[in-house]
């Protein structure tokens, strides 16, 4: 008996990804330098007269949900009054020739840009480029989650030792604004034997949850105490846990019946506080692998096939079925399995976002002529599986949706041919308008913006691009800058107050 599939086309895409990164030069150059080239690019556009000047700045202006401090955040943000974008924190860091930096985990607040990098946290002031803090941790950071609570803190996992064979078993919990690890624990992994993979980690309100293959327990986030602890069965073994709203877990377990990879799947959805199940999803058999794209509303990605993701499938809540997006085809793109350096995760998605009542996924790439490229998004509701609107990125641009912000969708807008700016927009689900909130450009050699290898995050009115992972270059023989982290803000945009 086996648990898990045996190498297939994720593994693949994931050493592919591998090779693309060693293949990229992380350079930035100047934004400012970008946005001169765009400001004098007057057949074009003028900074005074963009798209949506016009229109009323209450367009997604709802009001933010009242929420407890440790609940997940779920900031609304509102579209700023100067639509012109710059250049205003940034990350830089030199590195030898050949030498590669992993930098797992990318998060915001008002106040500071938190990247991991290695054994440390690094804390980058809003709109700067000053070090806030800097914590370093005894052992390579092993997992980390996007969840950040109402007031700004988060947990990762990390190794116990110097070392990448070093056990991933210590758990903390972090105040970004600060710089403070609130408390740590040690996960109770096997003292020996195989615990099948480095564990994942989440967040829903007042619980951190982490599952390693051969158990699964969850934490107060008031002070670390255990609340309860799964351990593996005989059959069944806990895959990774979605967090936010509320917790869902995947079970991986042997199906005999089943001859490729031996596995089989159930979703549940569990009470925080207790680690009980509320209801059991089973997966269909015949899916090689599953992912938890949302909690709440439950939506589970899965693969039928060798290819790739093939479905979405929606769930009410009680656990019974409730629709199927098809994805297959090449039609959609959905990729749960991109961050190379948390590959445990079993929720980070990209090109998806899941609101209340609609999911909103990337259209494949769509080619006009030579090197003209564009996509859309498409929204599909989750209690019928049927597309509802399409948000068109324009000619010669790529869209990607970056998160809700209320009943708006944020999404991010990247030029493809040098010359006309990227954006970030708000996509409304009722009406099918797309508001501007600015503009911004950068110089072709800035390949830094794929979903697929870079973190983006949008916070408090800025946009961070940050990298997954830095390979040294040399520039005259010398160690070259790289530019791990920068945001990109509206003019208008507060600065944090100290």
């Amino acid at each position: 008996m086996t648990f898990g599939p045996p190498p297939s086309p994720f593994t693949q895409s994931q050493r592919v990804a591998v090779e693309r990164r060693r293949r990229r030069t992380k350079v930035w150059v100047s934004v400012v330098a970008g946005l001169a080239v765009v400001a004098c690019a007057g057949a074009w556009f003028t900074w005074g007269g963009l798209p949506g000047d016009d229109k009323d700045d209450a367009v997604g202006g709802q009001a933010a949900p009242r929420q407890a401090p440790d609940e997940v955040r779920e900031t609304v943000e509102q579209p700023p009054k100067d639509r012109s974008g710059h250049l205003g924190t940034s990350l830089i860091d030199a590195l030898p020739p050949g030498k590669n930096l992993a930098m797992p985990g990318t998060w915001a607040t008002s106040k500071v840009l938190v990247k991991g990098m290695n054994s440390t946290l690094e804390g980058i002031k809003a709109g700067t480029d000053e070090e806030a803090w800097h914590y370093r941790l005894p052992g390579l950071i092993c997992g980390t989650t996007r969840h950040v609570t109402t007031d700004g803190r988060t947990a990762i996992l990390f190794r116990s030792s110097k070392g990448e064979d070093a056990p991933c078993d210590r758990l903390a919990l972090f105040s970004l604004n600060r710089g403070e690890k609130l408390w740590q624990v040690t996960v109770p992994m096997p003292k020996s034997g195989h615990s099948f993979s480095d564990p994942n980690v989440t967040l829903t309100r007042g619980v951190v949850a982490t599952a390693w293959g051969a158990g699964s327990a969850a934490y107060d986030m008031a002070e670390g105490k255990r609340l309860w602890v799964h351990k593996r069965t005989a059959k069944c073994r806990d895959g990774g846990f979605a967090g936010g709203r509320g917790i869902l877990l995947r079970r991986d377990c042997v199906n005999e019946a089943q001859k490729w990879g031996n596995s089989r799947y159930q979703v549940q959805k569990i009470d925080p506080q207790t680690g009980r199940s509320k209801w059991t999803y089973d997966v269909a058999d015949g899916v090689n692998l599953v992912y938890l794209a949302s909690s709440e509303p439950p939506v589970v990605a899965v693969a039928a096939g060798d290819a790739g993701l093939t479905d979405l499938i929606s769930l009410d809540g009680k656990g019974k079925h409730r629709a199927t997006i098809r994805l297959e085809g090449g039609n959609y793109e959905v990729d749960c399995s991109a961050d190379l350096v948390n590959e445990s995760s079993v929720e980070d998605c990209v090109h998806v976002v899941v609101g209340r009542k609609q999911a909103f996924i990337t259209s494949g790439e769509h080619v006009e002529g030579i090197n003209h490229t564009s996509n859309w998004i498409v929204s599909f509701d989750l209690a019928t599986g049927r597309t509802d609107l399409k948000f068109e990125s324009g000619q010669d641009q790529m869209i990607y949706p970056i998160r809700m912000s209320g009943d708006q969708v944020l999404a991010f807008k990247r030029s493809t041919d040098n010359f006309a700016p990227s954006s970030v927009v708000s996509l409304d689900p009722k009406t099918g308008a797309i508001t501007p909130y600015y503009y911004f450009n950068v110089l072709a050699e800035a390949n830094f913006m794929d979903p697929k290898l870079d973190d983006i995050v949008f916070e408090n009115g800025r946009i961070y691009f940050a990298a997954r992972e830095l390979q040294g270059v040399s520039k005259d023989g010398k160690a070259a800058r790289l530019w791990g982290a920068v945001g990109i803000e509206s003019v208008a945009v507060r600065r944090p107050s100290s």
